[in-house]
């Protein structure tokens, strides 16, 4: 029997262990109609998982299966998806840490509040800083959204603990719905850790982002917390992170905003670019905003690397 069979049947009928593991919310694994992880569409996705196989269906994305959804949802591709779960649950019965009870809504609070506390404003010492400053030059005005953690563990398989840059991650009403978390050296380089980000276990992500700056009546929004550091440095706006393409194409902006520019990043499979257009074809037919798409000029770039040819003077 190949591998693949072999995962498959390991994985049926634990789909929703499995997809909640790599984070995805269980408010998308519902038999119901609703909000899409992958393209934001408010009533074109629903969770049917017939035969215990994680299966989907989007009106917009298509449809699929359990590996077919991880994939989507975290912009992997298939084998990448295929190899992230047999490394999760082997070729047997799925593990038993995996198959855990979901934790409370005030458990996951004190979790977020516990992270949140144990770090501190980034400052150019810190590895959060020493790391931002190599990739976005200028660390003033940094916005008291990002902390520097000395110290925290990467993962239950993984207890190794890292540096690392926290990101609060805020609904449209400045509530918290997650820390990103960005593991790193003690010389400020991406720690040698895979996934080297990761969003903590806490409440849908549709519509929240990283705060990096104040609300404007002009401003914008990226991917990348370094891409929108670097956008806002080159435009002069406050411009903040969507944290990943689905969060891009499922951002809403703040009561004030009236102008929106969209820094989007040049993929060569175009997903950057089609989560910066379906963010700006909604804002502008639905919210009535006045909308700018950027896209760098070369392909495979984002605009954290044209500031860093730009500004600081590096190249790939």
């Amino acid at each position: 029997m190949s591998a693949l069979p072999k995962t498959r049947e390991a994985a049926q009928g634990h789909w929703m262990h499995i997809l909640t593991h790599f984070g995805v919310s269980d408010r998308f694994l519902v038999d119901k109609h609703g909000p899409c992880p992958m393209c934001g569409g408010k009533d074109r996705y629903r969770w049917d998982n017939k035969d215990g196989s994680g299966s989907y269906f989007c009106s917009s994305c298509g449809s699929g299966d359990g590996f077919a959804l991880l994939a989507a949802y975290r912009q992997w591709d298939i084998s990448r998806a295929l190899a992230e779960v047999e490394k999760l649950i082997g070729w047997g019965p799925l593990r038993q840490d995996v198959v855990r009870q979901e934790r409370t809504d005030e458990q996951k609070r004190d979790a977020l509040r516990r992270v949140w506390r144990g770090g501190k404003y980034v400052t150019p010492d810190t590895p959060a800083g020493i790391y931002l400053a190599s990739r976005c030059g200028d660390l003033a005005g940094l916005t008291e959204d990002l902390r520097a953690h000395p110290g925290i563990q990467h993962s239950a398989e993984d207890r190794t603990v890292y540096p690392a840059l926290l990101a609060l991650m805020r609904y449209p009403n400045g509530k918290t719905a997650s820390i990103h978390r960005t593991y790193l050296t003690e010389g400020g380089k991406k720690a040698p850790v895979e996934p080297v980000r990761k969003i903590m276990p806490g409440f849908p992500l549709e519509g929240s982002s990283v705060r990096l700056g104040p609300v404007a009546e002009r401003m914008g929004i990226a991917e990348g917390i370094e891409t929108a550091i670097s956008a806002g440095h080159m435009d002069g706006l406050t411009v903040w992170a969507g944290i990943s393409a689905n969060g891009l194409a499922s951002w809403v902006p703040p009561e004030g905003a009236r102008s929106i520019v969209v820094y989007g990043d040049n993929d060569p499979n175009y997903t950057g670019q089609s989560a910066a257009y379906a963010l700006a074809r909604r804002l502008c037919l639905q919210l009535h905003l006045d909308v700018e798409v950027r896209i760098p000029p070369d392909a495979a770039t984002d605009w954290n690397d044209v500031w860093a040819q730009q500004a600081l003077g590096r190249v790939g």
